[in-house]
């Protein structure tokens, strides 16, 4: 199953823990890709370091460890689709660059949409749900 994980299920599972970091530890040893885009990557950066004040090496070694079981990929297509919250976009563009089948997210304004282009868009818990 191919999947992308939005932002914030890297920054609940890191700061919170619970079902997001379940579903981590499920998409590090289970048989789930999952594809991640340089600006997912950089947006986590940022909330890591501005939101929750972790340090550059805290925030290395996170990075290091998500990029153990995801796949980079090269967005190719840029959406402008989610007027409300345009930042979620990059979610959209990595999923089709990825050829997804699931879009993981706790985000209401693509939960909403509950799906894009054939992309299934899921909550953590129902996420969960399904793969269990």
């Amino acid at each position: 199953m191919r999947i992308v994980l939005d932002t914030n299920i890297y920054i609940s599972a890191a700061i919170i823990g619970r079902v997001c970091e379940e579903i981590l530890k499920i998409c590090r040893f289970g048989s789930l890709e999952v594809f991640i885009s340089k600006d997912i990557i950089i947006e986590i950066e940022t909330k890591l370091k501005d939101k929750f004040l972790w340090n550059d090496q805290q925030i290395r070694i996170f990075i290091e460890n998500i990029l153990e079981f995801c796949h980079v990929v090269e967005v190719s297509e840029k959406i402008l689709y989610l007027k409300d919250d345009p930042d979620d976009d990059k979610i959209l563009e990595c999923a089709i660059a990825s050829m997804c089948a699931y879009i993981v997210s706790g985000d209401k304004h693509l939960i909403k949409l509950k799906s894009f282009r054939n992309i299934k868009i899921l909550n953590p818990a129902d996420f969960l749900i399904l793969i269990k």
